[in-house]
């Protein structure tokens, strides 16, 4: 009878804690999915499955385990080797917020993510990227995330892909200056990864960037 009445009392509570941390948990899971897409920018030029390795940038997998500027063999520049230790959320906010504010000889040509909610959304998906994912939070976690490319692109499908794709070399905002045929835009993009170092498209992504900017800066 008394081990009946201590569950009956306890069980409340313990109801209560589940249900907290089940909450804490999916929504820690969804603001990792919501970096995944807004990190789509990142894995153009970083690997970020474990055994990965540096291509046009060092990987991503394990950022938590070493100190910055410390992949072997990577040719980092001398602005991110200055900066001692590992990363934490506050390190890696600042980044991405302005590479070449962090490090301002950089070599990375990206300009950054200005919406805080979407650079909470990226720690916590890197944080997800080590074998023992660390505590990353910042305090604009749980903020209103923008869409990749909103505000600047034009609504429509696959405006998140090309957003993705364009942001990893140069602003958007030189996306939307131009005015180009499909065939023209075409060459553009044999261009940026013959010229400019861009990893190539697999053929239906590549058509799905065509389709967007033919038809919303196209002639």
């Amino acid at each position: 009878m008394h081990g009946f009445n201590f569950i009956e009392r306890f069980t409340p509570l313990s109801l209560s804690l589940l249900l907290f941390f089940s909450n804490a948990l999916s929504a820690n899971e969804e603001l990792i999915a919501l970096g995944e897409q807004q990190a789509l920018v990142c894995k153009a030029c970083h690997q970020v499955e474990p055994d990965s390795i540096a291509v046009v940038g060092p990987p991503l997998w394990g950022l938590a385990d070493r100190n910055i500027a410390s992949f072997g063999g990577f040719n980092y520049s001398k602005g991110l080797k200055q900066h001692q230790g590992r990363w934490d959320a506050e390190k890696l906010d600042a980044f991405l917020k302005s590479p070449a504010t962090f490090a301002p000889d950089t070599n990375m040509v990206f300009p950054g993510v200005e919406d805080p909610g979407a650079r909470a959304a990226i720690i916590a998906w890197l944080a997800s990227k080590n074998p023992v994912p660390p505590t990353w939070t910042t305090s604009s976690a749980g903020a209103p995330i923008k869409s990749v490319g909103e505000g600047i692109l034009e609504p429509g499908e696959n405006m998140e892909l090309v957003a993705a794709v364009c942001s990893a070399c140069h602003s958007l905002h030189l996306v939307v200056q131009q005015g180009l045929s499909k065939d023209s835009w075409e060459e553009t993009l044999e261009w940026m990864v013959d010229e400019q170092g861009m990893d190539e498209l697999d053929p239906d992504e590549h058509e799905a960037v065509l389709v967007y900017l033919s038809t919303h800066y196209g002639l």
